[in-house]
């Protein structure tokens, strides 16, 4: 044995172990995780994946509908529908966690004021070990409106004992599950299922609402994207509302801001009244606009001491 074989035996030991030395620390390493999969924490209506990106991060959000748009003259009366009654929802946010955002909110309609947590459950991966990523939201709404005038003959549904209004009935609940998946740079898919819960329910409706709004991104460039959302309501929908939620929207993000400009079905935003409420009659021509700002203001982390 020559000596450039005596040496070769401690090169290939040294190198195989650096080899297994540097395996391990690949099979340690955390996973890469997708981002982005929507440029905020709504598509348009729906809630997406998202929360507010920092913590101790701000977010705020204003959120308008015009009135209805109709196939006759009366559209350019109205001006598009801007003439008429609109709505709109002011919307603050605090990410007290990189995972986890609160948020206060007001809306026009029914004067709601709501409170609301949304925390990422699981985070997709680049390498496919977790194909999805789902969130879970929680909001509760105190309905501040006056209550309408009842007459002495309206009961509970006991049909004997007196209506009489207390202050549980302002409020409703709005839960729900999110599952999204960003398949390439171009398009994101997302389902939730949504379980809406209000304290008082109009005579022959169902205090229980279910839905399932299925929404999407498409990427038409650097900055914008198409925005899509269709919302089935499966359980307790209203006698009135035989046709479900939809809306279409172009957005413009850039880092920190988010603007899209709405075609939709219904004048409500926060989703207890958007389930629960019926929707403009689509089916026959009537569309209504809107538009959604939103805006985060990062914070930067804190310097370790």
């Amino acid at each position: 044995m020559n000596r450039y074989q005596r040496c070769g035996r401690p090169l290939l030991l040294a190198l195989l172990v650096l080899g297994a030395n540097g395996l391990s620390a690949q099979e340690g390493e955390a996973p890469e995780l997708v981002t982005n999969t929507f440029s905020w924490s709504q598509v348009i209506n729906a809630q997406t994946i998202e929360v507010v990106p920092r913590k101790r991060s701000f977010g705020f959000m204003i959120q308008h509908r015009f009135g209805a748009i109709t196939p006759d003259e009366q559209s350019y009366k109205q001006f598009l529908g801007l003439d008429l009654p609109a709505n709109i929802r002011f919307g603050f946010q605090y990410a007290v966690s990189d995972r986890m955002h609160l948020e206060i909110g007001r809306s026009k309609n029914g004067k709601v004021v709501d409170l609301a947590g949304k925390a990422r459950i699981l985070r997709q991966t680049v390498d496919d070990r977790m194909p999805v990523s789902v969130t879970g939201f929680f909001d509760a709404g105190i309905m501040t409106d006056d209550f309408p005038t009842v007459g002495s003959d309206i009961y509970f549904a006991d049909g004997t004992t007196p209506f009489v209004y207390a202050f549980k009935h302002r409020m409703s609940y709005n839960t729900q599950v999110i599952v999204a998946r960003r398949f390439n740079d171009v398009l994101s898919l997302q389902a939730a299922g949504v379980a809406v819960y209000r304290n008082l329910a109009p005579k022959g409706e169902e205090n229980l609402t279910l839905a399932v709004p299925l929404s999407g991104r498409v990427k038409v460039s650097i900055k914008g994207s198409i925005l899509f959302e269709y919302a089935p309501v499966v359980a307790g929908r209203s006698p009135n509302n035989q046709l479900d939620p939809a809306s279409i929207a172009y957005e413009l993000a850039t880092l920190g801001h988010v603007f899209q400009i709405i075609i939709g079905t219904s004048s409500e935003i926060i989703e207890q009244r958007l389930y629960t409420s019926p929707v403009i009659p689509y089916d026959q021509g009537q569309i209504l606009l809107g538009f959604n700002i939103a805006r985060t203001l990062f914070v930067k982390p804190k310097m370790p001491r």
